[in-house]
């Protein structure tokens, strides 16, 4: 039988990345600078958490599936990439959730 190579922890890498951009942006709305949905801090803490572990998820699963190894950088692209998208649409559905 062929041994297909596995992207080693792959949750672990892509839940990294989600913990670098959840501190980044905690960090950006201690500065002043929030998403235009935000109202409040305690709203836009939790917002935050589901924005940034939603993406690292998706791509732990994306990752974990493949049958190809996913280096490191197309970890990190395919987070970036996907965090663009799903607060994108956060913002765009944010009137009807109001």
């Amino acid at each position: 039988m062929q041994e297909t190579n596995r992207t080693q922890s792959p949750y672990i890498k892509a839940l990294a990345c989600s913990a670098v951009a959840f501190a980044l942006a905690i960090g950006a709305q201690f500065l002043g600078y929030s998403l235009p949905s935000f109202t409040t801090r305690t709203e836009a803490v939790s917002q935050l958490v589901a924005l940034a572990m939603v993406p690292g998820l998706i791509v732990g699963l994306l990752a974990k599936k493949s049958t190809r190894v996913w280096p490191l950088w197309l970890i990190i692209c395919a987070f970036i990439a996907l965090l663009i998208v799903v607060t994108i649409v956060h913002e765009i559905t944010a009137p009807m959730r109001a």
